[in-house]
């Protein structure tokens, strides 16, 4: 007779000083676990963050507020994925709001056309005005000529559908969707608009111009500031700083670079205090070790670390919960990271791991040869198609692979905890 366990969840049962993985399917538990008082995970991850989950960047938010308060320039905010550029924004879009500005945040990672942007936008700068009657009334006589029709979802947002059926969408369309919020403003208000992902409109339309459209308005707004996020770095600073571009040179650059390492440590230890848990110094740096002190992933960590000792019933974090919490996280991550190698050419697939095991900014002939990832044409015509899929980044002294989680996956076995702090990584 067969038995057919359902996987459900991975806990720990504690056996003197190790604690083992068990598994727990339909009411069968193969080893019996410490039951454990239920406690609030003090880690935050995947979301934008805030309150005591969210740790200042108060360089880079400070210069943030005072350009769009002092309306000195529209803002430029880039950096690699995970970096916490949301979680930031949303910080200091409360503080504009506290100034007396209507704030509109918009991502575009999801808009696939420019008809799709135009009914968003709409609905944006609809919910920004809180579905007020008076908001309806302009938007329905600003935007008459696409017929619009008003909605409510389930969940209370307003929402607006854009009749292009019978006619061929145009730049007049895109233009009159765009100037909504100067022309809601009136000159007796100001509007604070955030796009999100913001080098995703250069994909949005074949025939369209959108760049070119977009800058177009952009220029002649005077209640409107604008900020302008993005994750595929490359891309954005390309759209701000080509002379060839429609953007360029027209707002401030700012790069969120990764938080002090100092701040970090704090930041790991007092979240684990909060919750009554105790972690020492040497498992906080193999902390940041392992994430490469980028926000995301030292969250992620620490809240698996968390778990894995609140499973075991401690108090205190011991050093071989850290790699629990790795084996853990890599087999949440596994399927994942095996599709997206699958999606790779040989070439590709041969440079991202040449990358995770050794970051670098030359492929000379000794870094080919000690990788045997081909010659130089191969390896560059490879390395742009990681860059642009996103899964390799460019810092000012080196290429590396952006998720340190994966780079992990791709040369060593995620138990494998090595000791002390990378400096050469962890002050990228």
């Amino acid at each position: 007779m067969s038995v057919a366990v359902i996987y459900l969840k991975t806990s720990y049962l504690k056996m003197g000083k190790l604690c083992l993985p068990t598994v727990m399917g339909f009411g069968i538990l193969f080893a019996m676990e410490k039951r454990v008082k239920a406690i609030a995970n003090p880690f935050r991850y995947g979301q934008a963050v805030s309150g005591a989950q969210y740790y200042d960047r108060d360089a880079v938010g400070e210069s943030l507020y005072r350009a769009i308060a002092g309306g000195a320039s529209n803002v430029v905010l880039y950096a690699p994925r995970r970096y916490g550029k949301t979680s930031l924004v949303k910080k200091i879009i409360s503080r504009w709001s506290e100034d007396g500005f209507t704030c509109l945040y918009f991502d575009m990672m999801k808009i696939d056309s420019a008809e799709r942007f135009c009914e968003k936008y709409a609905a944006a700068v609809y919910a920004a005005e809180n579905g007020a009657e008076k908001a309806l009334r302009s938007l329905g006589a600003l935007l008459s000529r696409m017929r619009p029709k008003f909605t409510i979802g389930d969940d209370g947002t307003p929402g607006v559908e854009l009749d292009f059926a019978n006619r061929k969408f145009s730049e007049s369309d895109l233009e009159d969707v765009l100037d909504l919020p100067e022309k809601i403003a009136g000159g007796k208000r100001s509007f604070v608009v955030v796009f999100d992902e913001f080098q995703e409109i250069a994909g949005m339309s074949q025939s369209i111009p959108m760049e070119g459209v977009f800058r177009g308005c952009i220029q002649h707004h005077k209640s409107v500031r604008y900020v302008f996020l993005g994750s595929r770095t490359h891309l954005l600073k390309r759209m701000f700083s080509e002379r060839s571009r429609p953007f360029y040179d027209s707002a401030k650059m700012l790069h969120l670079e990764k938080p002090p390492i100092d701040e970090s440590y704090e930041f790991v230890k007092n979240r684990f205090a909060s919750a009554g848990m105790k972690i020492g110094g040497g498992e906080v740096e193999k902390v940041l070790e392992i994430s490469q002190n980028i926000p995301y992933y030292v969250q992620a960590l620490s809240s698996e670390i968390f778990e894995t000792a609140l499973s075991c019933g401690d108090s205190e974090v011991r050093k071989e919960y850290v790699g629990l919490a790795m084996e853990s996280l890599m087999a949440m991550k596994r399927e994942q990271y095996e599709t997206v190698v699958g999606s790779l050419s040989g070439a590709q697939r041969n440079v991202l791991s040449a990358l995770a095991a050794q970051p670098t900014a030359r492929f000379d002939a000794k870094y080919r040869r000690t990788y045997g990832i081909g010659p130089s044409s191969t390896v560059h015509g490879a390395l742009e198609k990681l860059v642009d899929k996103g899964y390799v980044e460019k810092s000012v002294n080196e290429y590396y692979v952006g998720d340190p989680f994966f780079a992990r996956y791709l040369t060593s076995s995620p138990y494998e905890i090595t000791s002390g702090m990378s400096s050469k990584r962890a002050g990228k």
